[in-house]
């Protein structure tokens, strides 16, 4: 047996002999990704076969026995082997990518048939993956999880492969990185040679070099973790305040020792459900600390004073080692905390993500668009709304409207600042959540009224707008942050007058389109050198051009991404499919009101442009002035006298 030292550099060769290794319920999952990955394989590629790379500390506790006795899969190793049994305090994020990429290697010999020159598949995968219990089934993971923990059962079926007899498959975060991991080294490996892959494993289990330290048994170790500098990625704000309420729950005073396991639980279950909630969709993982503080702010008392040091007020004033002393912080207060944490961060995902939530239609649309043209202030109160769940449908749609119609006109129309309104709707969040005085739904709805009523300005609306034209090369109302919502939008509102249940635009194409292609077009191009654009607009100069250009009615939500190339086309040609793009004809309700037109001239701009206005005056119940007035948001006062 090769022993763990700290007084020379150990191997991962040196620190699996014999050793069995856990990561602990109050530590984070694999939060690695593609860079600390790619970092990681920079490592190993430029590894000289000659030379050691210093890889980092290794940071271990002892398990006590009373401990894993309940490990039944992992006793007879334990006690039957003696294998030593490890918490891994600091140092996962390493470990586990390499016990990855080794079954990966395993994974690439077995597909073709090979072996290592010095090792066969089966002795890596005694060393380092598992070994099997010669007494029955049970097998024991050398590395892994606890069994409460999400990641164990994902390591141990999805990236060992191997069989569960648990139903249980929760996907967090943690996991999707894992996943990840495993198929970035599949891909790097994959062009391999045995003799490359020989080389390689010899680098991982041989080269890569270890401080490893035991912690002291009288050394607190929750402390420690706290305190440790994490190499290759900090530590969420979430993550360090799961570990502190762990440490706390072995400090307070319990009445029976059922209520502390109990407690402890109950924190687990708690970050397992936050953890599977914000990377339940994996195309829109949710961030941990942006879900922390607006939560803190539905559940504790907010002031501007205090609105960035939500993480300094849970670690160092609310949830201290200090008050659990004092008697000023009990088992109920956390065990309340907890499960406020649980019951939010299920109507996070649902604010975060509607469209895969099971709520009414109607509030899904609201809470869509909203989503859309940004949240503001709003999403403590959401929180707060969606997790006491006491409103009629109707009222909360017509509080969904109200948050809409705010950020819309206060922000996109009127440029106010981005934390308008902020202290007082987040206030308004923990009223409505505590139940508060003048915390009903009927009173914020009136506030936020009153707030709109109050700072929506049809002339700062015409001022930004002016800038974005004036200013020499300016993009106008293509530059215009409002201006993917009001058209997606208008094409809506053609789509709800048309009486079909066919949907024709997609808002994720619309505001993330892929480079080179256009998800909103101007109809009369940027560089209009065709004849047939000639015909129409040859009379104007560069800045009328340019003006037309970029003037809100001759901007178009394309059904499809476009090539930009074809943006130049004519307008007869854009109507009809060519090259493989859908035509006007085809596209959005939009473009099919765009393809009625014979032809596409200033004026048509101009009228369009005008329509679009009308809309948004009746779509968000505001007014923007009379038709000389909109012509002057347009910048089309040239076109008027022309015609006169």
């Amino acid at each position: 047996m090769v022993s763990i030292s700290s007084e020379k550099l150990n191997s991962i060769a040196d620190i699996f002999q014999r050793n069995i290794y856990r990561i602990p319920d109050y530590q984070r999952g694999f939060a690695w990704e593609k860079q600390q990955l790619e970092d990681f394989w920079e490592d190993l590629e430029t590894l000289a076969p000659n030379h050691f790379h210093y890889t980092g500390v290794l940071t271990l506790e002892k398990v006590r026995k009373e401990v894993y006795q309940n490990w039944d899969d992992d006793k007879w190793l334990i006690e039957g082997k003696g294998y030593r049994p490890f918490y891994v305090v600091d140092g996962q994020q390493r470990l586990t990518t390499i016990i990855i990429l080794i079954k990966v290697i395993c994974d690439k010999l077995e597909s073709v048939g090979k072996r290592l020159e010095y090792h066969s598949i089966d002795e890596i995968r005694d060393q380092y993956i598992y070994l099997s219990n010669p007494q029955g089934i049970s097998k024991t993971y050398l590395f892994g999880y606890e069994k409460d923990n999400p990641s164990y059962e994902f390591l141990k079926t999805i990236i060992f492969g191997e069989k569960s007899n648990t139903n249980q498959k929760i996907e967090t975060l943690y996991t999707a990185n894992m996943e990840y991991a495993k198929h970035y080294f599949h891909r790097r490996i994959e062009q391999m040679q045995p003799e490359e892959l020989n080389v390689l494993f010899s680098k991982v289990v041989s080269k890569l070099k270890f401080n490893v330290y035991e912690i002291e048994e009288d050394l607190d170790v929750f402390v420690a973790f706290e305190t440790m500098n994490n190499r290759g990625k900090d530590l969420s704000k979430l993550e360090l305040l799961k570990n502190r309420l762990i440490y706390l729950s072995t400090k307070l005073s319990y009445n029976n020792e059922n209520e502390r396991v109990t407690l402890r639980k109950n924190i687990n279950e708690c970050w397992k459900t936050i953890y599977e909630f914000l990377g339940k969709n994996k195309d829109n993982p949710l961030d941990d600390d942006e879900f922390l503080k607006n939560h803190w702010i539905a559940y504790f008392k907010y002031s501007r004073k205090t609105a960035d040091d939500y993480v300094t007020f849970l670690l160092k004033e609310q949830f201290t080692v200090k008050d659990v002393m004092a008697k000023k912080l009990e088992v109920t207060d956390i065990q309340e905390y907890i499960t406020s944490l649980q019951e939010s961060v299920r109507k996070w995902y649902e604010i975060m993500n509607p469209e895969l939530s099971k709520m009414d239609d109607e509030i899904i649309l609201w809470l869509d668009r909203l989503k859309r043209v940004g949240h503001g202030a709003f999403p403590p109160l959401l929180m707060a709304l969606l997790v006491r769940n006491k409103e009629p449908k109707e009222k909360l749609i017509e509080l969904l409207k109200a948050m809409e119609r705010y950020v819309f006109l206060v922000f996109r129309i009127s440029q106010r600042r981005a934390f308008t309104g902020n202290s007082e709707f987040y206030g308004y969040a923990r009223k409505y959540y505590r139940n508060e005085k003048e915390g009903d739904i009927d009173s914020i709805i009136e506030q936020i009224n009153d707030w709109t009523k109050e700072y929506y300005d049809a002339k700062e609306f015409e001022k930004q707008i002016g800038e974005k034209f004036d200013i020499y090369d300016r993009d106008g109302f293509y530059g215009w942050e409002g201006v993917r919502y009001f058209l997606y939008e208008y094409d809506y509102s053609l789509f709800e007058k048309s009486k079909t249940n066919q949907k024709k635009l997609d808002w994720k194409e619309i505001s993330h389109a892929k480079k080179g292609y256009v998800t909103v077009e101007h109809i009369f191009p940027q560089h209009a050198n065709l004849e047939c654009w000639e015909n129409y607009f040859g009379q104007y100069d560069y800045e009328q051009k340019r003006v037309l250009c970029h003037n809100l009615g001759n901007l178009l939500t394309l059904s499809q991404p476009k090539n930009s190339s074809l943006q130049d086309d004519c307008f007869q040609d854009k109507k009809v499919q060519k090259e493989g793009n859908v035509g006007y004809f085809n596209g959005s309700y939009s473009e099919n009101e765009v393809a009625l037109k014979e032809s596409w001239t200033p004026e048509e701009i101009r009228d369009r442009g005008l329509k679009l206005l009308d809309f948004l005056e009746e779509r968000w119940g505001v007014v923007i002035g009379n038709r000389e007035q909109k012509i002057r948001i347009l910048k089309l006062e040239f076109l008027e006298k022309k015609q006169m």
